[in-house]
Parts: C-alpha cells; structure tokens; sequence
C-alpha cells in the first residue's frame, strides 16, 4: 500500500508563473507514481474567480490527487452581495491610490527599506487556513505531511507527532532579509533587532520539522550552524525540458532577456538598478542593445521604466521564440535559494550573465559557464565583452549544458527527491 503524503502549499501550484509553482509541480507530478498525493492551499474571493479554470485544469491532469482546497466565497443574498461589491470597488479604488502613492514614494526614498520584508509579519498563516487544516488532520491520517514555503512553517505546531513532518525551504528568509537590510540608505538599531528576531524565529520551526529540504547545498551549509545537519537533505528545483526538442544556439545579437515578476522584490531590485546603472554604460558600447522583460510587472513601474529600449511583454508560457539570439541576464542582489531561470535559459542554448548571488548555490563557473559580475561597471563591461565574441558564448553554453546535464537535470533531481522519500522511515 502506498504511503500517503498531505502537501500544503499557500497557493494553487499551476499554471506555472513562476519559479515556485514550477519547484512544486514537477515533484508532485512524480511523487504521485510512488505514493498516495492529498494537496491543500487557499483560493480566496480576490482571486477566486481568475484560479477556479486554472484549478479545473489541474483536477485534470492529477486526476489522482486528493485536493483539500481553502474556498473563502461566501453563499450571500442578493442585497448582501451588491453591498459588498460596492464597498469593494471603492476599497479597489483605495487600494490602487495607495499602490500608487506606495510606489511613487517607494522608489524615491530608500525604495529596498520601503519595501522590505524586514518590515513585515513573519508568520503569515490566516486563522481561517489553520483551522482548515486542522479540520483535514483531524479527519485524516498521513505518513509524511509536507510543507511548501516557510511563510506557513508555524503550522508544525499542529501537525501529528505520528506524521513525519517536512519543510520544503525555498529560500533562507533571514539571508534574504540581511541582504536587503545590507542594502538600505542607512541601517538603525531597530533593524539590526528586528533582523535577529526573524533569524531566531526562523531557525526555532526549522527545528520543530522532522526534515528540512533545501534546494542548495549552500544553503544547507548556511543552516547546518543552527540546525544538526543530518535533518538537512538538499534537492534541487527543477524544470521539465523535451530532450528531443533540441534547441539550437543562436549567436547573441544585442538582446537581452530577463524573466521575473515585480511581485518578488529581487526581481524588482535588480531590474531598476541594471536599468538605472548598467544599461547606461552599456549604450555608450553598443546603442541598439534592447531588453524584453517577461512576467507580471505593476502598471507604475512598466510606465516609469519602459521605452524603446527596455520593453515589458508579460507573461509568455514558451520563451522558445524570445530566447533566439539572446543572453539572459540576472541582476539579483537580495535574494535566497536557487534561480530556476537559469536552468530554463541554458535549455534554451542560452549564456547568461549573473551577479554573485543570482548564481548562488548553482555550481557555475565564472569565465567558464557564464560570466559573474556584481558590480554596475563590470556587469556591462561582461555584456560588452560576450557580445564581441560568439565562440566564447557558445562555449559558456556548451559548458553549462554539461553541467546542467551532470548536476541538475530533470532525471537526477527527480531521482534525488524520490529518493528522499524512500528514506524516511
């Protein structure tokens, strides 16, 4: 008989928008052949609407998964229903001036400190959804429970002593929020103390689980000071590529991609200060380089960053097209975890250049696999240099090719989360 697994996870893991739902979808995808799948998460009334297709769509195609849904739309009277649409409009309303005004003054004023999650709740679990886990346990009983995201890891406080409890912990929250504090015009007392705090806390339910999986082996060595290692097991994210659709490199012809959505602060971080400070330099070498930046990007900063040369083209299901004769770029500063884009652009026979921190827990070589820059001066001079040079592209795309091949393929980090499972006893 099949072991059963409850995963929870805080959204709805399709379709795959971004690097979080692609870290969950392909594993459960595979885990469903080996054990009994039960998936909990939250459609709430502000997205319910958009989700419900989406949510029709997976029932499909995991038609043996047991889904546990948060279904927060309220069965309401006509009166009701036109009282609460009209005092949600002028919350809209609201809402869009306060973005607006957030926004605006975001990005004048120390916009990393503004927006910093060092400035938010740490323990993001709704009543609602801990009651209706709750309801599920009680009803029900799992082998393994498995949670998504450590904005939900204050739910171990619940889970059954009998059920081996597993944390999937995308990103490091402390290092991510250090960097950004590292980041700030001027860093008080009172961030120096809300840091700790969040460190302390993190570490504290990272404890509590029974396992504790990392996508990197550097943030497994970052964790092993706080936590006995052997609690630690590390499997990569990873996304599911047609070996038989072989791309084909294509020299790179003065355009530059980026995949990302502002909703994720590193991603907005990055691209204002490669727009602000790198694409200058680069101009003054070769005037016609563009950038297409793909994914969900607010109204606000789309009207303040885009032109003719820098272009916001949304969310695009296969890049197949938009990568040929590109070089992807990755000008993240703040964040944790692993960069699944760039997994997707060496599949695409794409070079890529990255900051230190993009390319963190990755085992790309500079100079070899791509190149690492950090700084405004060197990331354009690295742009420049591979422009003028087709062999050394090509040669960063064959290598990395190997080692995505060798380290991070689809086959081997499927086999080493599978093979996770089979050793929990």
């Amino acid at each position: 008989m099949n072991r059963k697994i409850l995963i929870i996870t805080p959204r709805l893991p399709y379709p795959l928008f971004s690097g979080g739902e692609h870290a969950q979808f392909y594993f459960i995808e595979e885990i469903m052949t080996q054990m009994d799948v039960s998936i909990c998460f939250e459609l709430n009334s502000s997205d319910y609407n958009s989700r419900t297709d989406d949510f029709s769509k997976l029932k499909k195609i995991w038609k043996d998964v047991t889904f546990y849904p948060l279904i927060n739309v309220e069965q309401l009277s006509e009166i009701v229903k036109a009282y609460r649409k009209l005092k949600c409009n002028m919350f809209r309303v609201k809402q869009s001036v306060f973005k607006l005004v957030s926004h605006q003054k975001s990005e004048e004023i120390d916009s990393i400190r503004y927006q910093s999650l060092v400035n938010q709740p740490f323990l993001l679990c709704k009543a609602d959804f801990v009651n209706h886990v709750a309801g599920i346990l009680k009803k029900n009983q799992f082998d393994i429970i498995q949670v998504e995201f450590i904005a939900l890891a204050p739910l171990v406080y619940i889970l059954p002593c009998k059920s081996i409890t597993v944390l999937i912990h995308h990103e490091l929250r402390y290092i991510r929020i250090k960097r950004e504090v590292d980041l700030f015009d001027k860093i008080e007392p009172f961030d120096l103390c809300r840091l700790e705090t969040i460190k302390d806390q993190e570490i504290s339910l990272l404890e509590r689980f029974d396992k504790v999986i990392t996508l990197t082996e550097n943030d497994k060595k970052i964790l092993s000071e706080y936590i006995p290692s052997g609690k630690i097991y590390v499997s990569p994210a990873t996304i599911k590529y047609d070996q038989k659709q072989k791309e084909v490199f294509s020299h790179f012809r003065n355009k530059l991609v980026f995949i990302g959505s502002s909703i994720h602060l590193p991603n907005r971080e990055g691209i204002k200060w490669f727009i602000n400070s790198v694409m200058p330099i680069i101009k003054k070498e070769i005037p016609d380089i563009c950038l297409n930046i793909f994914g969900s990007w607010d109204v606000s900063f789309i009207k303040k960053y885009s032109s003719e040369k820098v272009r916001f083209l949304g969310f695009v299901e296969d890049l197949t097209h938009d990568f040929n004769s590109a070089l992807l770029i990755v000008p993240i500063r703040i964040a944790s975890g692993m960069r699944l884009k760039i997994i997707e652009a060496i599949n695409h026979q794409v070079p890529f250049i990255s900051t230190t921190i993009g390319v963190e827990g990755l085992d790309f070589e500079n100079d070899k696999d791509c190149i690492i820059a950090d700084t405004p001066e060197s990331f354009a001079k690295g742009i420049v240099r591979l422009s003028n040079d087709g062999a050394r592209q090509q040669g960063f795309v064959s290598h990395a090719s190997a080692r995505l091949k060798e380290k991070y393929s689809f086959e081997s980090a499927i086999k080493k989360r599978l093979d996770f499972y089979k050793s929990l006893s």
